[in-house]
């Protein structure tokens, strides 16, 4: 099927597409390759080149026994459901008012992206050294609008500053493979968002404050649902802060650090019903490492 998902007109022209077909042919092995097309970048995305990771499979083979269904695995299904679902998430967020990559071409398992703006990970990395006060506040705007996107009633899966694009002084949004809310209560998959993004936002901010700010932005745009199950999801979390803290000098790992830092500031965070919390407080806990780059799978 050739064509968009949206009402851009923005459409592949016949000899792009015969291109197009030829391209796909060579790329079987590529999960994920760019090309050069009626002129433009296009990115090709096949859901059906790599297997999942093997910490994912596990997570799901293991999700029905989690008691915490925020914590539960989000359904892969095959190749071409992943892309079908893709697809569907992306005209979500597009009839709700968010940007996303225009997809110029979909086939069974395979998606053809339009190239969009620059991608915010990419843009923290360039303002760290040039403008680190925009760097923080870009963190904080990137909060927000997860904020916003939840409270349109939209899930985005596995957000991730990789996952954001600032176009036309508002974020997009790309790469929706996760889809949470089909196996959990949607305020329980906005929850596991959170959780998610501030795994990241908490590694990357360079100011102690800036963590605090960015969850109180993000509190200023969401649903209220949201907070409770978020709470859960700390309170399991935070049987583990014990053992964590005792093995913090015996090394504890990116991710144990993370978690530690995390799961002290919400409580912190959630303590209050409005969380006024003071952010310089509440944001002590979180740990700095400038030399640090999230490389995602």
């Amino acid at each position: 099927m050739a064509g968009t998902n949206d009402d851009s007109g923005d459409v592949l022209s016949p000899q792009a597409t015969e291109k197009l077909i030829r391209l796909l042919a060579g790329s079987e092995r590529y999960r994920l390759s760019s090309a050069q097309i009626d002129d433009r970048a296009v990115w090709i995305k096949r859901l059906d080149a790599e297997r999942s990771p093997i910490a994912k499979r596990i997570h799901a083979w293991i999700s029905p026994l989690i008691p915490f269904v925020s914590l539960r695995s989000s359904a892969r299904g095959t190749a071409s459901a992943m892309a079908q679902r893709e697809a569907r998430k992306a005209a979500a967020f597009r009839a709700a008012g968010f940007a996303t990559p225009t997809i110029l071409y979909q086939g069974d398992a395979v998606l053809v992206l339009s190239e969009v703006s620059e991608i915010a990970e990419h843009m923290l990395w360039r303002l760290r050294e040039t403008d680190p006060e925009q760097y923080e506040e870009l963190l904080v705007s990137m909060a927000a609008a997860l904020g916003r996107v939840h409270a349109a009633g939209l899930c985005h899966g596995r957000p991730h500053p990789s996952d954001f694009f600032y176009q036309n002084e508002s974020w997009g949004f790309l790469d929706f493979e996760e889809e949470p809310e089909a196996v959990m209560p949607l305020a329980a998959a906005h929850a596991r968002d959170v959780w998610l993004l501030f795994l990241r936002i908490s590694t990357f901010a360079m100011r102690q404050e800036t963590v605090g700010r960015a969850f109180a932005a993000y509190r200023a745009e969401a649903p209220v649902a949201t907070i409770p199950e978020l709470r859960r999801v700390v309170s399991l979390f935070s049987i583990l802060i014990p053992g964590l803290t005792m093995l913090k000098p015996f090394g504890l790992g990116r991710n144990g650090r993370e978690i530690l830092a995390m799961t002290r500031f919400m409580r912190a965070a959630l303590r209050e019903p409005e969380a006024r919390t003071p952010a310089r407080d509440i944001a002590k806990s979180v740990p700095k490492e400038p030399g640090y780059r999230d490389e995602r799978p």
